[in-house]
């Protein structure tokens, strides 16, 4: 159960109106935003009475030390606020409702006495010279509080609220930046100042800004103008209607499920209707997360939920283009290919995506940690500064001709979606395919080529972390894999490569009939070299590269093994779109730092799922093909119920924590 802390300060005492303070009216805000258990610390001689628990403490090292007994009490996150703090109900639920595992503080430029702080990418990165000021209102999550532990601070450096934002910089935690521009708050000192502060955020009229903020200013071209246009109306209808960020998401599944049986159909005058049905099933992908920020309805299942909704109506939308294909007379092999192609390299790409962004976040914090000011080293790496910094300054031209090229080239969500449905309808679904596999390849390389120069100027390695081989989704068989006698840090960044390259090969001979221990030999190579360096550090700057290259890898050498195996293609495709979504999890945890699974040991790993398909497809070219269709079935339907039961089980051990 989540906590709140409120420290001592002057200005909470100070009356607002009669029998009311400031830290009354804060202690108000955070019950009303949720948190119910609320401690406030108190010096020696205060004789206000509050509604709320209190503990006397005498300095700023005694409020530290009553702040780690009360953060480590319990479970759940750890809210904590200073007591002169005056801010909307707005602003302080902005922290309050992020049910995600991330940490964080509030921050404005309102307050000129509040410490300054530098931000990058959205994260605190320490003192800077403003205009960025801390707010008095943090959240640590549980995850972060265990990390906190044995590393408490004993001695305040300045007051508590500070110090326990230097031991979060100390055990290098990203601290989120939570914002809620045009809303005033302020840690004040008297009553005066507490109601001008008031007056300030109550002349805002916040229906009108929470509806302006609860559309993203920075979506891509096709959600900007020709979807954000029209929803704040379908908004505000569904917060009227009482309805929750997660049915609307559901409803969005449900318009994706229509198209994709639409298209499977292969009747192609019916392929006007998929494609509308497509399009409302991406309107109502835009309206949850809208509705979750305009309402601050926030929850991890339904992050989470959203992120798995996109991948899983993508992949359906592929596998129904596909089965439309071969109703319209081509050939199993080349419509389903296309698919698997498709789905293999969207997921390579995510993968890749969420990995880069751990990269700029593990840079961002390891060098504010240690105030690394050296140059980076290299041509490549001073190229790769530059391209970062003309990256920035595209991005910074907000709406310019060269922001929407740089945002669509690399083929966002509501871009793919149109042209799948738009080259469905004029040119059939193979054509439809093609085009978004040739997109995809080519954003693939552009952001591959630009990210590579760029992560050397980064001089961090993001895969330089204890939890190495859940990211890895070894499973137990990478336990098993002896530690490897070679040495240096591009190692396990060179095996993968290596590894990828095998298997790719694999699916090349199997898709050109080669004799069957060609491909069958080639994925058990690529397994050799990716699992060799499972127990190897990963120190390399390239080492991002890691997590997609084995979902490349593993992705392959099934495929291969099936292809060479003869198994039915539907059914292939299923097991390799049960594996992409289960890998999605993890990246989930990482993206929207939400995810209902908390064991994957069940899932066996990525080796263990691609030894056993390559066994099966053996032993199908040996006896008859129909043993390997069955066995990649079976392990589609136990990597299903693997993950469906850890999200059940994970959603119900969250909902009882909640109500505990």
């Amino acid at each position: 159960m989540s906590r709140a802390v409120i420290l001592p300060a002057p200005g909470g005492h100070a009356d607002i109106e009669e029998d009311r303070t400031v830290v009354d009216r804060l202690i108000a805000q955070i019950r009303e935003a949720g948190c119910d258990d609320v401690t406030v610390l108190t010096r020696p001689g205060t004789d206000r009475p509050v509604k709320a628990a209190q503990i006397e403490s005498i300095d700023a090292n005694s409020d530290l030390q009553h702040l780690g007994e009360l953060a480590f009490a319990g479970e759940g996150a750890l809210y904590v606020a200073c007591a002169d703090l005056v801010a909307s109900q707005t602003t302080v639920a902005a922290v309050l409702s992020d049910s995600s595992r991330r940490s964080g503080v509030l921050v404005g430029s309102y307050d000129p006495a509040a410490a300054p702080v530098q931000v990058e990418r959205g994260l605190i990165t320490g003192p800077g010279p403003g205009p960025v000021r801390l707010g008095g209102l943090a959240k640590v999550s549980a995850a972060h509080l265990a990390r906190l532990k044995r590393h408490w601070p004993r001695r305040a450096d300045g007051d508590a609220f500070e110090s326990l934002l230097a031991a979060l910089h100390a055990r290098a935690i990203p601290v989120n930046a939570y914002k809620t521009g045009g809303l005033e708050h302020r840690q004040v000192a008297t009553g005066d100042e507490a109601r001008e502060v008031i007056d300030a955020f109550e002349a805002v009229d916040m229906d009108a800004w929470r509806l302006a903020n609860a559309i993203k200013h920075d979506d891509d071209f096709f959600a900007t103008y020709a979807v954000s246009t029209w929803t704040p109306k379908l908004v505000k209808l569904s917060a009227r209607l009482g309805w929750t960020p997660t049915p609307i998401t559901w409803v969005s599944i449900a318009f994706a499920i229509g198209a994709a049986a639409i298209f499977a159909t292969g009747w192609s005058w019916w392929y006007l209707a998929a494609a509308a049905l497509m399009y409302f099933s991406f309107v109502f992908d835009c309206v949850d997360g809208q509705l979750a920020r305009y309402t601050q309805n926030f929850s991890s299942f339904g992050g989470w939920l959203d992120m798995m909704a996109d991948r899983s109506k993508e992949f359906l939308i592929y596998a129904g283009l596909a089965a439309g294909a071969v109703a319209g007379g081509a050939s199993a092999p080349a419509a389903w290919g296309l698919a698997i192609a498709a789905m293999a390299t969207q997921t390579i790409r995510h993968t890749a995506d969420t990995w880069y962004a751990v990269l700029l976040d593990t840079a961002v914090v390891r060098q504010a940690r240690e105030r690394e000011s050296a140059p980076p080293v290299g041509r490549a790496a001073h190229l790769g500064q530059r391209l970062g910094s003309a990256s920035e300054q595209v991005m910074g031209a907000h709406r310019t001709p060269l922001y929407w090229i740089k945002r669509t080239i690399v083929a966002p969500v509501g871009e793919r979606w149109l042209l799948l449905a738009v080259a469905a309808v004029a040119f059939g679904p193979q054509t439809a395919i093609t085009a978004l596999l040739v997109w995809q390849l080519l954003a693939l390389g552009y952001t591959t080529a630009g990210r590579t120069l760029r992560s050397l100027a980064a001089r961090t390695a993001a895969l330089r972390r204890p939890d190495r081989s859940a990211h890895r989704d070894d499973g137990p068989l990478g336990k098993l894999v002896p530690r490897s006698p070679v040495g240096g840090d591009m190692t396990p960044f060179a095996a993968t490569a290596a590894a990828v390259l095998s298997a790719g090969a694999a699916v090349l001979a199997a898709a050109l009939d080669t004799p069957p221990w060609v491909p069958f030999g080639l994925a058990v190579l690529a397994l050799v070299l990716a699992a060799s360096v499972a127990r190897t550090d990963h120190e390399g700057l390239l080492d991002w590269f890691i997590p997609a290259g084995l979902r490349a890898v593993e992705l392959g050498a099934i495929c291969a093994a099936g292809i060479a195996a003869g198994v039915s293609w539907p059914v292939l495709y299923v097991l390799l779109t049960v594996i992409a979504l289960y890998f999605y999890d993890l990246a989930a945890g990482l993206d929207k730092a939400a995810s209902p699974v908390a064991r994957r040991d069940l899932g066996l790993g990525w080796p263990a799922r691609s030894l056993i398909a390559i066994i099966a497809g053996a032993i199908a070219v040996a006896t008859v093909p129909v043993v390997a269709t069955v066995v990649y079935g079976l392990l589609a339907v136990y990597v299903a119920t693997v993950f469906v039961g850890a999200v059940v089980s994970g959603t119900i051990r969250a909902s009882r924590a909640a109500a505990a």
